[in-house]
């Protein structure tokens, strides 16, 4: 019972999120009356999901971002990816694609198309093939470590 509330729940959100991408591409007149906005778009575009995708650190293609939805859902996270890397037309966008079906899978593949130049980047791929989540971790914590670096 507990696992199809939680479905469900999942569905609304993403069903609400991308109501103002659909409302936005085509003419809704009938929705725009009063000038009332949707709350799931942002002023600088994209949905609720989009922003939750937002990334601390810059990551390599076939990994979640390391933001809050790629700890939570890698992926969710993987399928908004798709769409801000710009669809299955570019690498990034069929690794994410990739990742969508297994977050375990991407990074293998994404291993024998572009091999990674540095032993921390091969660390980082195989910590994904373990565990999606906990390199989402490690990347949310070199982030936050990046940006107090500054103030030293």
């Amino acid at each position: 019972m507990y696992r199809t509330l939680a479905l469900a729940g999942v569905v609304a959100v993403m069903c609400v999120a991308f109501a103002g991408d659909c409302l936005a591409q085509g003419n809704a007149s009938r929705f725009s009356v009063g000038g009332a906005r949707m709350p799931t778009r942002s002023a600088s575009g994209g949905g609720l999901l989009a922003r939750l995708n937002k990334p601390l650190v810059p990551t390599m293609p076939g990994l979640p971002t390391a933001s809050p939805l790629g700890l939570i859902a890698p992926r969710m996270s993987n399928a908004v990816t798709i769409f801000q890397k710009g669809g299955f037309s570019t690498q990034a966008g069929r690794l994410a694609g990739i990742g969508v079906l297994s977050p375990r899978i991407s990074p293998v593949v994404a291993l024998f198309t572009t091999p990674p130049k540095t032993p921390k980047a091969m660390w980082t791929y195989g910590l994904t093939i373990l565990s999606p989540r906990a390199a989402v971790a490690v990347g949310m914590i070199r982030g936050a470590m990046g940006m107090t670096a500054g103030i030293r």
